[in-house]
């Protein structure tokens, strides 16, 4: 598909072609799929109704946002799944309060690696909850689990997951017709387990000896773990794809919000390769792996200009590039502050791992006042691979890569 899904500043979802070809728009007026030939017709601007957080299904034909829609006496909040090329679809999910499970996120949605499953986090009355829904359309979505904070990973068959919830790791997969469950507590200071491609080994952070360490254990049996590098104080890890290596960024002054080093650590407990790390590096504020796993880009603090930048390295560290310097909008620092839940549903990279995908503004003349204005947020393409600069696609806040 190779497609880029993006919410424009007054919060209608478009689709495009990396070139600026081919542009769909899913929502409001004159939407994707009306006949030219027998007139549009014209729709009333409705200001009060906006999505955001749209998210590819992983065969690139669908994609699921959240939808809010402010009246005189209440805010409706829904989870819409629609076709990717026409916008048509339906609602999966109605909140039954106007609660958000993170500033400026009505749901977090996560589609399965494969298949048609759809899960998201969205507030309940009774608290933060997670729900799956099958793909069946006019099927409700059934609640899974409870509680907070949680994070989670699909294991890359959608046949099991590995949440955290509060301190504990789960293993489990709710949907099958007698649910299979381990579970046991950690007290690292992380967010999301990382699930190994092939699905057989869970890695997660804990105690260890008055500091922290990177453990990995087997899915089979979650009791069989070892200990295979010691981390900072607080720490987000993943897997490489091809299953090899963990990246980790990682802090160890506890009053720090960013991380202060990024490392690749081979799953055998081969010798570490650092990134970034040191006086002389920049905070790191996330992290991202090219989907072949040959590169990584992150995304550090450049104090000189104020901004965000984009910096890219091959897996051995032996080149890092630095891309572009920004400043991201509300949503993509949204993304960014939960980067290791976000990278498993909200891809910055192209799927030959040849460009990334960003929103946000560039230099004085562009800076916002308010995440909306005209002159605001940009979407723009990043050339990873040669020697281009950015290319602009147009007025966006946040945009988001097919995974095809």
């Amino acid at each position: 598909m190779n497609r880029i899904g993006y919410v424009s500043p007054n919060g209608d979802l478009f689709t495009v072609d990396p070139d600026g070809g081919s542009l769909s728009k899913l929502t409001g007026g004159m939407q994707a799929g009306s006949d030219p030939q027998a007139g549009v017709q014209a729709q009333i601007l409705r200001m009060n109704e906006y999505y955001t957080w749209p998210t590819w299904s992983a065969d690139g034909t669908k994609l699921a946002a959240s939808r809010v829609i402010v009246g005189e006496s209440k805010t409706d909040i829904t989870l819409q799944v629609m076709d990717a090329r026409s916008g048509g679809g339906q609602t999966v999910y109605e909140n039954g309060q106007a609660g958000l499970v993170a500033d400026g996120a009505p749901h977090y949605i996560y589609w399965a690696p494969s298949g048609d499953q759809l899960s998201f986090l969205a507030s309940t009355p009774e608290g933060l909850a997670l729900f799956v829904w099958d793909g069946t359309p006019g099927e409700p979505a059934s609640q899974i689990h409870r509680g907070a904070p949680l994070y989670y990973q699909w294991a890359k068959d959608a046949q099991a997951m590995a949440l955290h919830v509060g301190q504990d790791i789960i293993w489990a997969n709710p949907l099958e017709e007698v649910p299979s469950r381990q579970a046991f507590q950690s007290r690292g200071n992380f967010r999301v387990p990382a699930i190994s491609p092939d699905g057989a080994s869970l890695a997660y952070v804990d105690s260890s000896d008055g500091g922290m360490g990177l453990y990995i254990a087997p899915t089979d049996d979650l009791s069989q773990t070892k200990k295979i590098v010691d981390v900072g104080w607080s720490s987000a890890l993943m897997w490489s794809p091809d299953g090899t290596q963990i990246a980790i960024a990682d802090q160890s002054d506890p009053r720090a919000p960013l991380f202060d080093r990024l490392m690749l650590v081979p799953a055998d407990g081969g010798p570490v390769t650092e990134l970034a790390a040191g006086p002389q590096s920049d905070d790191i504020f996330g992290f991202f792996w090219a989907p072949n796993g040959d590169k990584i880009a992150w995304v550090s603090v450049n104090a000189a200009e104020q901004e965000l930048e984009w910096v890219v390295s091959p897996k051995d560290g032996s080149d890092s590039k630095r891309l572009f310097s920004f400043k991201p909008s509300a949503e993509v620092f949204i993304m960014l502050s939960f980067f290791d839940q976000y990278a498993y549903s909200h891809s910055p990279w192209s799927p030959d791992g040849k460009f990334l995908v960003v929103a946000g503004s560039k230099g004085e003349a562009a800076r916002r006042s308010n995440g909306r204005t005209p002159t605001g947020d940009r979407i723009y393409i990043l050339d990873v691979e040669g020697t281009s600069g950015p290319r602009d696609l147009g007025a966006g806040v946040l945009a988001v890569w097919s995974w095809n």
